[in-house]
């Protein structure tokens, strides 16, 4: 079997049009390495590769080893990651120029509408998912051209060398500059992670935060101001909350879980200056 070139055709003995919406399937659901290898082999074997979008780091990492690789070793078919902090403006710009070069992406649900209204995706064939995998992915989540990938948490990770008596324990510690003092790091891109921290920090609970209002949205901007001064950079990457801890750049900042996690999990250095308090949107 022969594989063509990206503009149409054939890979591993299936249309590319056929090929993304499996690949889709199976690059979407995490347990493809056991549940799915026969059925995989049986529907899907073919040769040629795809190629993925990632966001790099522990995240990447944790791909590879438990869908890529299963993936390849069920199927014949490589998989080739490409990694950036975020994937829509290459999306956008493939799209315009009419040339995709990438089999699937991840994109940011805020974003997703309207580039699924643009049509800049192709539909899903939840026939070609095995029964195991519909099962596990909610129906809510099973999209007409998209599958919800992942579910995450910001945290509020701190310093631990700058608060040899215990840092902060909630977003109103991250505000209390006077009794943890510091330069701290908030995300840039996404504001609504800030917008929820701001109001968990102004004390509104959990339950009343969303949907947000424009009184919500008012009274966590007023409340984004007096942190602002004291906000050293607004993050961009996944990778640098953890190293600008590090660094000694930061003593506390807004951090994705899995990025503190991994940094703990690594030890040294890491595992005696990095410490966590988790927050709820």
């Amino acid at each position: 079997m022969t594989k063509r070139d990206s503009t149409g055709d054939l890979v591993g003995g299936l249309s590319r049009r056929s090929l993304l919406q499996s690949t889709a399937a199976l690059l979407s659901v995490p347990l493809v390495a056991k549940a799915t290898t026969a059925w995989a082999q049986e529907r899907l074997a073919g040769s040629g590769q795809v190629v993925v979008f990632s966001f790099g780091g522990s995240y990447t990492e944790g791909m590879r080893k438990y869908v890529y690789e299963p993936f390849t070793k069920a199927t014949g078919i490589s998989v080739v990651d490409v990694t950036a902090d975020f994937s829509e403006p290459q999306v956008r710009a493939m799209n315009q120029a009419g040339r995709v070069d990438w089999d699937t992406a991840i994109v940011q649900a805020y974003n997703y509408p309207d580039m699924h209204q643009a049509g800049m995706f192709l539909p899903i064939d939840y026939g070609l998912w095995d029964d195991e995998s519909l099962k596990g992915t909610p129906q809510s989540a099973r999209l007409k051209d998209a599958v919800v990938a992942y579910g995450t948490a910001t945290l509020a990770a701190y310093d631990g060398r700058a608060f040899p008596k215990g840092g902060p324990k909630n977003w109103a510690d991250f505000w209390n500059v006077k009794e943890f003092p510091g330069p701290r790091g908030l995300l840039g891109p996404n504001a609504r992670s800030n917008i929820g921290a701001a109001l968990a920090a102004d004390g509104v609970a959990a339950s009343d935060r969303w949907p947000l209002t424009d009184d919500k949205i008012d009274r966590a901007f007023k409340k984004l101001d007096q942190i602002k001064p004291h906000v050293a950079k607004w993050w961009t990457a996944g990778g640098e909350p953890p190293q600008l801890l590090l660094n000694r750049e930061f003593v506390m900042t807004s951090c994705y879980d899995g990025r503190a996690i991994t940094a703990i999990r690594q030890g040294g250095t890491y595992s005696h200056s990095m410490g966590w308090c988790a927050y709820d949107l």
